[in-house]
């Protein structure tokens, strides 16, 4: 785990800048917004069906854009970014605390 937040820490902003114009060009690729339409119309304008549905469609795109980058699909990686990015500790759940939260 040591090297993800290593990679995520050696990511500048202007790589991040590429790594997301690439995410948004793999979401707006013929198979893909055939794919997120399908999602979308299973879900049935359901809250609960969106999550259930366009989530994962949405998140399985993304990381095949990502583990281009050296990050891993299991989320992971993507969290370590998140969560050093916030300089905050991780609560005893292993979720970072809401921002009320910190004193």
């Amino acid at each position: 785990m040591a090297s993800a937040s290593a990679q995520a820490a050696a990511l500048s902003a202007e790589q991040a800048k590429v790594v997301l114009a690439e995410v948004i060009q793999a979401f707006a690729a013929p198979e893909n917004a055939v794919r997120m339409d399908e999602a979308r119309d299973n879900a049935c304008n359901d809250m609960g069906k969106m999550l259930q549905f366009v989530l994962p469609v949405a998140t399985q795109i993304q990381q095949e854009v990502i583990k281009a980058y050296g990050f891993s699909c299991d989320g992971e990686d993507s969290y370590l970014a998140s969560d050093s990015c916030s300089g905050y500790p991780l609560s005893s759940s292993g979720a970072p605390p809401f921002p009320g939260d910190v004193g």
